[in-house]
C-alpha cells in the first residue's frame, strides 16, 4: 500500500511539474530550437532540469515548483522587455554580422561570428551555393542561420524579369484532416459543404470522411487525397 501510494504521488507531481513546465516554456513564445536566443536554450534546459526534481523530490516539492515560478517570471519579463525595448532586443539577441560583402569573404568577421571557414562553406553548399560566385553577400543572422545574397544575374527569374503579372497568391484553407471536417475553416474560406462534395466526387472521393486531408484557396483551387 505504501508503494502504491508513492507510486501515486509521483505521478501526481509528474503531471504538476509537466504543466507547470508547458506553462513556463510557452512565456517564452513558439520558437524553434534553432530560433532560441542563448538566455532561451540555456533557460529551457534549467527548466526541465527543474521539472524532474519537482516529480521525484517529493518531500519538498515545494522548492522546485518556486523555482519554476521564477524562471517563468524571468523569461517572460525578458521576452517582454526585449518586445518594448531594442537595446534589450540587441543584448539578447546581438546584432546581425555581415560575412561576405560584394562577394568577398570577411576573414576579420568570421573570426568575430566563431565561424572558421570550412563551415562558411559547408553553409553555403547547404545553402545550394556550390559556387561563391554566385554569392553577393552572407549574413550570420541572431539565431545562427546564414543567409544568402545571390547576385543579382544568378538569382532565379520572377514574374516580374519576364514583364508578367499573375494573379496574387492567397491562402489555403485546411477543409478536411485525418477524416475530420473543419467546419470553421470551410466557413472562412467562403464555401460551403455542397461544394466541398462537389469536389471530393471529382477527386474521386465519395464521403468528405474518406478523404485523409482536402484544402482550397480563395480562387477555388482544390487539394484532397485519401489516407494510405
Amino acid at each position: 500500500m505504501q508503494i502504491a501510494a508513492e507510486l501515486g504521488q509521483v505521478a501526481l507531481a509528474s503531471v504538476a511539474s509537466l504543466v507547470v513546465m508547458f506553462v513556463t516554456t510557452r512565456l517564452g513564445g513558439k520558437r524553434q530550437i534553432a530560433q532560441m536566443s542563448i538566455f532561451d536554450y540555456a533557460n529551457s534546459i534549467t527548466v526541465g532540469s527543474i521539472a524532474a526534481e519537482m516529480a521525484t523530490n517529493l518531500e519538498s516539492w515545494y522548492r522546485p515548483f518556486t523555482a519554476l515560478l521564477i524562471y517563468g517570471a524571468a523569461a517572460w519579463l525578458v521576452h517582454y522587455g526585449a518586445c518594448k525595448s531594442l537595446r534589450v532586443r540587441l543584448w539578447l539577441d546581438g546584432r546581425a554580422i555581415v560575412l561576405m560583402k560584394d562577394g568577398v569573404i570577411r576573414k576579420r568577421e568570421l573570426g568575430r561570428a566563431a565561424i572558421d571557414l570550412n563551415e562558411f562553406l559547408g553553409q553555403a553548399r547547404v545553402a545550394g551555393y556550390h559556387d561563391l560566385n554566385d554569392v553577393q553577400s552572407a549574413i550570420l543572422e541572431t539565431n545562427g542561420q546564414i543567409s544568402f545574397l545571390p547576385k543579382s544575374s544568378r538569382r532565379p527569374a520572377t514574374a516580374a524579369d519576364l514583364g508578367l503579372a499573375p494573379p496574387p497568391a492567397g491562402l489555403w484553407y485546411d477543409l478536411i484532416i485525418d477524416g475530420r471536417l473543419m467546419a470553421q475553416n470551410l466557413c472562412e474560406s467562403g464555401r460551403d459543404e455542397r461544394w466541398l462534395r462537389a469536389q471530393l466526387h471529382r477527386a474521386g472521393i465519395g464521403q468528405p470522411g474518406e478523404a485523409f486531408y482536402a484544402a482550397c484557396d480563395a480562387a477555388g483551387n482544390f487539394f484532397a487525397c485519401r489516407g494510405e
